[in-house]
């Protein structure tokens, strides 16, 4: 009985997690329906493509300024909830490091600014960016997911979001107020993060602790796997926009994949919260039966969605972003079932695989998609089919690739175990 009680509270807490995360998801859809649309109306497509180009660049700031903590603090943090001395540490360990990190891009970007491989305009939005993402990195979420606590979060996360949005609102009139939106992300991000260490120290009673050499080496040897799977990752995903913006240059195509982009993205985002909330609680539980209703439940609400995107975007695309973006309409088709296999696709990555010891195949399959990416950009190159179109079937092909490699992982691994016992 007291096994089933703990069960049914452990369950609770998921589901707490997960409604908090919604919350958050929800609200960021709200508000993203606000700015985005105003947004590619006030800008155009050829500077709201610029925007989106800067962005595609500040996805591998992000990736490296993270080096994969969010996945294995998260644990550590999980597995010595109780130590608040050890949380400490860590606390410290990934801002020390991420610190370093920040240092090391600082000087490639200003190497980059030198030699003048950014146009004037993008220069200065990818510096206020820089500090934007630096802040964003020092938040320590690793923490919350690995006390599961994900209503600090999802707060902090929505109250980042409602001040950009009033910003972008006040400040952004035309084209010539561009560099408001980057300066719009790092006031929120300053004040998120001012508030989330007073919050550490309040009702936590964490101190940062200087730990010994000893330790950021463990740690990053530690995050070291997880760092590589997320830029593999991020390499080919934010590769696109950035070969785009070479490309075709201010072209109003940068900004149709851009737009298109955004809404595969919120699909992703209405995802994550599952899969994050699961994450730290499967390392606990590895309650695989849950997993399975859920998709059970999820699947045809996400599929019947889809088809309706897709029926509908052209639309859809005019209706969000304007009448100028109906012809995004074509290339959302195109990128749509990404956004179908998303939500299995996150959870079979972490939430099931890690539990299982299968880390190292996550890790694997993001290699396997960067490759599958990189060599299918060459081959378009060499058959002279290189534009907007087949990159989307390619990125396409390379995220159901991916899914299908994790899938037949964890599959064969329950066939093994199958075997075993009998």
């Amino acid at each position: 009985m007291k096994f089933n009680e703990k069960r049914k509270d452990k369950n609770k807490r998921l589901a707490k997690n997960t409604f908090f995360l919604y919350i958050m998801t929800i609200s960021t859809y709200v508000l993203n329906l606000l700015t985005v649309p105003y947004l590619t109306r006030v800008l155009g497509p050829s500077t709201y493509g610029e925007v989106g180009l800067a962005i595609g660049y500040m996805s591998y700031v992000q990736i490296i300024l993270d080096f994969g903590f969010i996945l294995s603090a998260t644990q550590m943090i999980s597995e010595h909830r109780l130590d608040s001395d050890f949380s400490s540490r860590i606390i410290a360990s990934v801002t020390i490091i991420k610190i370093i990190l920040a240092i090391l891009i600082l000087i490639i970007f200003f190497f980059f600014y030198k030699i003048r491989f950014f146009s004037e305009n993008l220069t200065y939005m990818l510096a206020i960016y820089l500090l934007a993402y630096l802040c964003s990195a020092l938040l320590p979420d690793f923490f919350y997911r690995g006390i599961e606590n994900m209503k600090a979060i999802s707060f902090r996360t929505v109250f980042i979001k409602v001040i950009f949005t009033v910003l972008v609102f006040v400040l952004v009139k035309d084209r010539k107020d561009v560099i408001f939106v980057p300066i719009s992300a790092l006031l929120g991000n300053l004040v998120a993060l001012f508030f989330t260490y007073y919050d550490l120290k309040t009702h936590y009673n964490l101190k940062l602790q200087m730990p010994s050499a000893k330790e950021l080496w463990r740690l990053m040897v530690v995050s070291v796997p997880f760092f590589i799977s997320r830029l593999a990752s991020t390499f080919y995903q934010a590769l696109n926009v950035i070969i785009l913006g070479k490309t075709y240059g201010t072209s109003p195509i940068v900004g149709y994949y851009t737009s298109s982009d955004k809404l595969i993205a919120l699909a992703k985002t209405a995802s994550s919260p599952i899969a994050d909330s699961l994450y730290p609680y499967m390392l606990e539980n590895k309650n695989y039966k849950l997993v399975k209703k859920l998709l059970i439940i999820i699947m045809p609400i996400i599929t019947m969605g889809v088809i309706f995107v897709g029926i509908y975007a052209k639309p859809i695309c005019s209706l969000l972003f304007g009448t100028q973006y109906k012809e995004a309409g074509n290339i959302l088709r195109l990128l749509l079932p990404i956004a179908w296999i998303v939500l299995p696709n996150y959870i079979v990555a972490f939430p099931i695989m890690s539990p299982l010891g299968l880390i190292k195949y996550t890790n694997i399959s993001n290699i396997i998609g960067m490759i599958i990416q990189i060599g299918g950009l060459i081959i378009l190159w060499l058959i002279g089919k290189f534009n907007i179109y087949y990159i989307c079937i390619l990125t396409t092909i390379t995220e159901i690739s991916v899914f299908i490699y994790r899938l037949s992982m964890v599959l064969i691994y329950h066939i093994k175990m199958k075997r075993r016992e009998v």
